[in-house]
């Protein structure tokens, strides 16, 4: 992540690192968070505070937290884990920095949480019961062939140095794992067989050392009274076919561990006939800023000028718009071409300041904005196939998704938006609306309803 610049950007190479287009962290979160509550709708997340707070200590529950990859879903999980730190151990894990984001199976997942608890337990000077480790440490390396031996020679210099040479083993052990597990795909299936096999086993070791942790964690820093809680960020980014098989075929295995977990999901369960109300509670669904004025019968929808103020101020509260734009409609075209996306606002308005600077200009020009949004448009166009510009343009103009892998697809992609409020509704990304493909399938089915 790019480090931002100390006050609000004035040149074009302080704004381009100011819409960088990770999550705010730590000092950034109040120096650059812009409340969107009143063009959003937030009840997603007010509501996933809420069941935290409801929950007692030694109650646990596993909580879904979607909405479209890029949408500020990661910038509000660390504003709660902010907000929960005084009651809660906060683990934060990067899903995509832990397992085959491609390929994840539930036993990835609990092997993530219980190595993240073991290397807690470790910086907070705290210990699993003796008999509970060594019953699961030997089962452990029974399944999977594995020794002391085998597993320290895997272990790197650099991480024993970083721990202060004092890698629990169990970290070690479920460290090469998943590794493994990440690598090779012959090792990956064999470790994932031998652990399936005896599935109730691995789930109730695992239960028995969380409900250990938590226990010494009350005891030494009461202060955490709920435990443990797991924030597992950027499992949004698992494709439709994993996501469906995760969150629908082993929703019982994700809600069966003893701590609370957060759960990034696509958006695109959320849109199946299976309803993932069934699986889990209400999924909480972070929906897009709304810059429109919905009228369902119409195909071109008109800007809210509250909305696409709101979405300029995410800008405004990095950059000096005098500075570095010549107009301050070219940050309007920005916004209007992002649809109310916070990632997609950043990345082209990076270009745009990326592009004015290449072009040896002292502040960006309409022709910059434009280049900016033609090399987005661009960009969907390589990966939507031809076929699915009629499916697009239906969306369009019915103003919702089909229920199948098509829409699935669309809302993965990024090529259709959702919104919602008093109702909901889907739109089409603006970028993907502005090619020529889709406004010549647009045309054929407005001509041959």
């Amino acid at each position: 992540m790019a480090s931002f610049p100390p006050n609000r950007a004035t040149t074009l190479k302080a704004a381009f690192r100011a819409c960088d287009v990770g999550p705010l962290v730590g000092a950034d979160i109040e120096r650059y968070y812009v409340d969107l509550s009143n063009v959003r709708n937030t009840e997603a997340i007010e509501s996933l505070n809420t069941r935290l707070d409801f929950l007692e200590p030694a109650e646990f529950c596993s909580i879904l937290f979607t909405g479209h990859r890029g949408c500020g879903k990661s910038t509000e999980l660390r504003k709660i884990q902010k907000r929960w730190e005084v009651e809660y151990k906060v683990i934060y894990i990067e899903a995509d920095a832990e397992i085959d984001i491609l390929d994840a199976e539930y036993t990835d997942l609990y092997l993530v949480i219980i190595k993240k608890v073991a290397d807690e337990l470790n910086k907070l000077n705290l210990k699993f019961d003796a008999q509970l480790l060594h019953n699961f440490e030997t089962w452990f390396k029974e399944i999977t062939q594995e020794t002391e031996q085998t597993v320290e020679r895997s272990v790197s210099i650099s991480a024993s140095a970083e721990a202060g040479g004092q890698i629990p083993f169990i970290s070690k052990l479920l460290g090469k794992i998943q590794a493994q597990i990440k690598g090779a795909d012959k090792q990956k299936q064999t470790i994932r067989q031998l652990l399936q096999k005896d599935i109730g086993r691995l789930q109730a070791d695992i239960n028995l050392l969380l409900g250990d942790a938590f226990v010494k964690l009350k005891q030494k820093y009461p202060e955490y009274e709920k435990g443990f809680l797991i924030i597992f960020d950027n499992l949004d980014r698992v494709p439709p076919n994993v996501a469906n098989h995760l969150f629908f075929d082993y929703s019982e295995q994700l809600q069966s561990l003893h701590c609370t977990i957060v759960l990034t999901a696509p958006i695109s369960v959320v849109y199946s006939e299976k309803n993932l109300s069934n699986a889990f509670d209400t999924p909480n669904i972070v929906p897009m800023v709304n810059i429109y004025k919905l009228e369902r019968q119409r195909g071109d929808l008109e800007y809210n000028d509250v909305g696409i103020k709101a979405v300029a101020s995410l800008i405004e509260q990095r950059v000096d718009i005098d500075a570095v734009f010549e107009s301050p409609q070219d940050l309007l075209e920005l916004v209007k071409a992002s649809g109310g996306h916070v990632r997609q606002l950043m990345r082209i308005t990076a270009k745009a300041f990326l592009t004015a600077a290449t072009r040896k200009h002292n502040k960006v020009t309409t022709d910059d904005v434009t280049y900016a949004i033609k090399q987005e448009q661009f960009n969907f166009e390589r990966s939507i196939p031809t076929e699915l510009y009629s499916e697009l343009a239906k969306v369009c103009l019915t103003k919702d998704v089909p229920k199948d892998e098509n829409g699935w697809l669309m809302l993965f992609s990024l090529w259709v938006f959702e919104y919602n409020g008093k109702t909901r509704w889907n739109y089409i990304n603006p970028t993907v609306r502005q090619s020529d493909a889709f406004q010549e399938a647009l045309q054929s089915i407005t001509a041959n309803p």
